[in-house]
């Protein structure tokens, strides 16, 4: 069954590949472990967004969305599930963050951005490193639209894995238009656990059925998060300085995303 899964999400990376028109780039990375993926970026002036799709060489597929109008970040997982521990034969989590819009170059800019050698194989030139997140809310997908238009539709089939914190819905409520009452009725906590205990992280937890701590991390190894501006003289005899656009700076992150599961057979990412 997993062949026939991988197969098929590789048949769906090739469709969307090969619809890549001009307001996307088709890139060469090399990530943290040294193998070379290809990244699509594309991005939407229209809607203010940039998204981000991977595929991993255990054929995870990772989606990173970033809605700039409302400063939210959705990172979506496809992760095929092994049978042989009880698991589906594919589960799809979302998480939802605040996102700081200039974190990542816009829309605008990345729909500008060409290459000059596209088989080339491109390494970030600023590792950001590992982000924590900790993961205390899931989102109610029938009122996400509060959130961003777009969580609904990246995670209509995580409809019990689209996760948030309350944290992020704190920085949400500062963005203009977003309100702190609409915010709270789009998620509920999670409540895995009973009060004021503290939960094993899943690996360290022997009990198949126990409630533990999950971490899935994801890395985004190549995206471009500024532009590079170089000065001009004005004139030979002009002490006049000017600065053009002449390049992006280029970064790579983990984000490491931590939250509790009812049982441990339901934490795909066991190490």
């Amino acid at each position: 069954m997993n062949n026939i899964l991988k197969i098929y999400f590789y048949i769906i990376y090739i469709i969307i590949h090969h619809s890549c028109n001009f307001s996307c780039l088709v890139v060469n990375v090399k990530d943290q472990d040294g193998s070379v993926i290809k990244e699509i970026i594309y991005a939407n002036i229209t809607d203010d967004t940039i998204t981000v799709e991977l595929q991993l060489p255990d054929s995870t597929l990772i989606t990173q969305h970033i809605d700039f109008t409302k400063e939210v970040q959705i990172v979506q997982v496809l992760l095929l599930g092994e049978e042989e521990r009880g698991q589906k034969p594919y589960q799809i989590l979302c998480f939802v963050n605040h996102v700081q819009a200039n974190e990542f170059i816009s829309p605008d800019a990345m729909s500008k951005l060409r290459q000059k050698n596209p088989g080339t194989i491109r390494v970030a030139e600023d590792n950001k490193g590992v982000f924590n997140f900790t993961i205390d809310m899931k989102i109610k997908l029938k009122d996400s639209i509060f959130i961003s238009q777009h969580v609904g539709s990246l995670c209509s089939e995580a409809l019990d894995t689209t996760f948030t914190s309350k944290v992020d819905i704190d920085k949400w409520a500062t963005v203009p238009g977003m309100y702190l009452g609409n915010l709270l009725q789009a998620v509920e906590y999670i409540n895995y656990k009973a009060p004021n205990s503290n939960l094993k992280l899943c690996r360290d937890t022997g009990k198949v059925w126990s409630h533990c701590l999950c971490s899935m991390k994801v890395s985004i190894p190549w995206y471009p998060c500024a532009l590079k501006f170089c000065k001009d003289h004005i004139g030979k005899k002009s002490t006049a300085v000017d600065s053009y656009r002449c390049g992006i700076q280029t970064c790579g992150k983990i984000m490491n995303f931590m939250y509790s599961v009812k049982h441990k057979q339901h934490c795909l990412t066991i190490e």
